[in-house]
């Protein structure tokens, strides 16, 4: 069963990545093990709002002395934990090296984590298949990140923008000097949008 962040229920299921997320939720489950917590959520602007997902097992559910934490991140993939008792005891954490692709498909996250649950060892083989819904759902985090900043979706032309072409932007942010706010106004100059209201 999927549990959200703190929150309605809605906001969950408005992330660009829930679709992955009921996909492996399910394909876990009719491994016949389900987490016994799933995080959705996305990083804030310092981490450039990418999405991310962490699917937990407390000791009760796994059959070592411990739990294991399966985490996954939009741009660098699945990383794993091995937790104490205390699911906050973390006393490994690693890129999961055996998912090769950073958007896994469902079955092989599965593969991986019955390997880690029932038996708390990796499998000796690489999984290198991608989930066939990947590129819709990188398509929805840029628009959720472009939407963030006030632009509009990606490859649909706004206001004033006639038939979505246009010759390339180059923008340079000094980082040391610029503050977020010049920063995010120069973008929304870039892209032809105004201040927001």
């Amino acid at each position: 069963m999927l549990l959200d962040p703190p929150g309605p229920r809605g906001k969950a299921q408005g992330m660009p990545h829930w679709p992955y997320v009921k996909a492996v939720d399910a394909a876990l489950t009719k491994r016949g093990i389900p987490p016994g917590t799933v995080r959705v959520g996305h990083h804030g602007l310092e981490r450039g709002l990418t999405t991310y997902m962490r699917l937990a097992w407390d000791v009760s559910r796994t059959s070592g002395r411990g739990g294991i934490r399966l985490d996954w991140e939009e741009r660098q993939g699945w990383y794993y934990a091995l937790t104490d008792l205390h699911p906050y005891d973390v006393l490994l954490y690693t890129v999961l090296t055996v998912l090769r692709a950073p958007m896994a498909a469902p079955e092989t996250v599965a593969d991986v984590a019955e390997e880690l649950v029932r038996h708390r060892r990796l499998p000796d083989q690489e999984f290198w298949a991608e989930w066939d819904g990947a590129r819709e759902v990188r398509a929805a985090a840029i628009d959720f990140r472009r939407a963030h900043l006030g632009l509009g979706p990606a490859g649909h032309p706004g206001p004033d923008r006639g038939s979505g072409t246009r010759e390339g932007v180059q923008l340079t942010i000094d980082t040391q000097a610029d503050t977020y706010e010049q920063a995010i106004a120069a973008l929304r100059a870039a892209y032809g949008c105004g201040p927001q209201a």
